[in-house]
């Protein structure tokens, strides 16, 4: 041990520092959390912690991350998935951390630049706000200008009315327009620019990981330090990172897209947009040609993947196996409008307008490098599909992702010259840690999983339900069924109604499926009403915060959720008391990107349902479950409804990643209860 892990021991003891703290307790496993991340940190080393609900995994990283900051001048940037728990480190942690710590700290919470407004180019919008902009709009700007002048706030969030993206894009703190040089400077007015100052005098940083890796860039290699030269980073609820990772490195276009950047050029039919009072004719008929290209183009593209993949004409997603003779076109278009930009380079009035030209320049060259990298397929290391979305599914996306991140991380994430810390309650599968390491490239990197500060045998029983049909029999019912329930629905709506009235209430139900949570919330509505039971559903017309909220002000009411529900929701006390798992969260093998992730382990010669499927079920699993136990008073159910548990060779895995508590057997044909050992 050396002198600052002995500290950072020391803070973490019964009598230490934290013992300051409003509602400390002592736990061992939060000092042995600490004591591993403050030896990486001073071995410059990365490291791996499973950290579970109770440990206070924030405290123990941002404890030693602090103190080894501000003695080696080095920046800690801390990134979260959560928008909840990016606000209790900002609003709670670390300010209760700045009252007991015998060193004087700066912290700021990093946004986008999208969530900037940039004075010059607000000015400049309200100066031109007649060319730009409808008349509502112009209405919408006038009140963010007056807004931010009375009260001296200037991101999106600030705005106490709601605020058009159209607008939204003209007064933005956009890259290349809004820069040092243009709005910069000790004495700037600049609300991003400001923001950028502060946060390059912080010592500590928060961020989320998509913005992390928007920051971070695709080709960053061979730099010392992530987002700063030597700064170190901290990825909680790390089981997030690779998906996130590769949704910010992959390049994606649209029709709506090319369209939305083509109207801030210049829109024939409303006349509005950059060029509008410009003497620019030649470009105004190169937006013209794109715009029938862009048309043209989409709508070829729909007549040619109906042809091609009409057996997946149903789905949303289809994935596309081979390079596309489409578009060249909507390319030489593209091409002819890029030239044209720079052509008017000389017509902007100042500096502020020469930027904005050439990021309308870089913008549509970019555009057209994606349509080209889409349709030529000449990377085996990606998978491409096309999405549709909107009425009649009349937009189309060109999507392209990584198959395998493993590489990626490894080059930039645990490169040698850099230092990082992942961390969550959940990374573990089968008592190790192998598969989120695999998955992320982390195969080197050492791992620790930490005990739970939990008394589970105390706290927390199982009901498994034996006797509900499997799923799949669901999908076999003859085309004159689908109107009716089948009986795997109508078995499963029975038990969720069971298991409700089993705590009368405070019962979180997640789901797999928004067509099966939706079935049951319309059911089971009907079937609690008047019991003093209520119930709420996600996707339902109310936002998810609004409707966590109800169900933490009702005690006795029910909360159907799927997807977000199953990691994001953290409700400790008697609200939340039996969580109902309708099903075992394994994911649609039929995504394109899931496809293709399982053709490449194949490929490798190993097995794609337990190399993947199995463990990332398994991961969402132990969430979904973690959302029960929260603190020491905890105590609860839960139920679990999918039989497959018990009747499938790969249900026993599920069964070990649960906590060690009892485990009863529930069945309909023997009401006894069963413990499982």
């Amino acid at each position: 041990m050396s002198e600052f892990t002995d500290e950072i021991k020391e803070i973490f003891s019964p009598n230490g520092l934290l013992s300051g703290l409003e509602g400390f307790e002592y736990r061992p496993q939060q000092q042995n959390m600490a004591f591993s991340i403050a030896s990486s940190l001073e071995d410059s080393s990365h490291n791996i912690i499973e950290a579970p609900t109770g440990v206070g995994k924030s405290l123990a990283y941002l404890v030693p991350s602090l103190l080894f900051a501000l003695a080696n001048e080095r920046k800690a940037i801390i990134s979260t998935c959560t928008i909840n728990l990016q606000e209790q480190l900002i609003n709670k942690d670390i300010p209760a951390l700045a009252k007991v710590l015998p060193v004087e700290f700066k912290y700021e919470i990093l946004k986008g630049r999208n969530n900037y407004i940039c004075t010059k180019r607000l000015n400049k919008a309200m100066i031109e706000k007649s060319s730009l902009f409808m008349t509502s709009e112009q209405q919408t700007l006038q009140k963010i200008y007056d807004f931010v002048n009375r009260e001296g706030k200037g991101t999106r969030q600030d705005m106490p009315f709601p605020v058009d993206d159209n607008v939204w894009s003209e007064i933005f703190a956009e890259e290349g327009v809004c820069t040092q040089k243009s709005c910069g400077g000790a004495d700037t007015n600049c609300y991003y620019q400001q923001a950028k100052q502060r946060m390059k005098d912080a010592d500590l940083l928060v961020l989320n990981h998509h913005l992390f890796f928007t920051f971070f860039g695709f080709y960053e290699r061979d730099s010392e330090g992530y987002l700063y030269f030597n700064d170190f980073v901290i990825f909680d609820e790390a089981h997030t990172v690779e998906q996130i990772a590769a949704e910010r490195v992959s390049p994606s276009v649209s029709k709506e897209q090319i369209r939305f950047w083509l109207n801030k050029l210049y829109n024939p039919r409303t006349q509005k947009g950059f060029y509008s009072n410009k003497q620019a004719d030649r470009l105004k008929k190169a937006v013209e040609m794109v715009y029938h290209d862009n048309e043209h183009f989409f709508k070829m593209l729909h007549s040619y993947i109906n042809d091609k993949y009409s057996a997946q004409a149903h789905k949303s997603a289809i994935r596309i196996k081979e390079a596309i003779t489409l578009g060249a076109e909507l390319m030489n278009s593209i091409l002819e409008l890029t030239i044209e930009l720079k052509k008017t380079t000389p017509l902007a009035k100042n500096d502020i307008e020469e930027d904005e030209i050439k990021n309308y320049f870089t913008k549509f060259t970019r555009i057209r490098n994606n349509l080209v990298f889409f349709l030529e397929q000449k990377s085996d290391e990606y998978v491409y599909w096309v999405e549709y979305s909107g009425r009649a599914r009349n937009n189309i996306n060109l999507c392209i992702s990584p198959i395998d991140m493993a590489e990626y991380f490894r080059e930039n994430i645990f490169a040698k010259n850099r230092m990082s810390v992942m961390t969550s309650a959940t990374l573990s599968t089968n008592n190790n840690l192998e598969f989120f390491k695999n998955t992320v490239g982390a195969d080197e990197i050492p791992g620790e999983i930490i005990d739970t500060p939990f008394d589970f045998g105390r706290q927390m029983k199982i009901h498994v339900y034996k006797d509900i049909p499997e799923p799949e029999k669901a999908r076999k019912q003859k085309i004159s069924d689908i109107l009716n329930e089948s009986d795997y629905e109508k078995s499963l709506i029975n038990k969720i109604k069971e298991c409700v009235e089993m705590t009368s209430g405070g019962a979180l139900v997640l789901f797999t499926s928004n067509k099966l949570l939706k079935t049951s919330y319309n059911k089971l509505l009907e079937e609690f009403l008047g019991s003093g039971i209520n119930l709420y559903a996600q996707h339902n017309g109310m936002p998810n915060n609004r409707i966590l909220q109800e169900f933490r002000d009702d005690e006795n009411s029910v909360l159907f959720g799927v997807d977000s529900f199953w990691m994001g929701v953290d409700i400790p006390g008697h609200s939340l008391r039996n969580v109902i798992v309708t099903k075992l969260p394994f994911e649609v093998p039929d995504h394109p990107v899931i496809e293709a992730k399982l053709e490449f382990i194949l490929e490798k010669g190993g097995n794609p349902f337990m190399d993947y499927s199995l463990p990332t079920a398994i991961l969402k699993f132990k969430q979904g479950v973690g959302r029960l136990i929260r603190s020491k008073n905890d105590e609860g159910l839960i139920c679990i409804l999918d039989s497959r548990i018990l009747k499938k060779p790969y249900g026993r895995h599920f069964l070990s990643s649960l906590p060690e508590c009892e485990v009863i057997i529930e069945s309909d044909v023997d009401k006894n209860n069963n413990e499982f050992n």
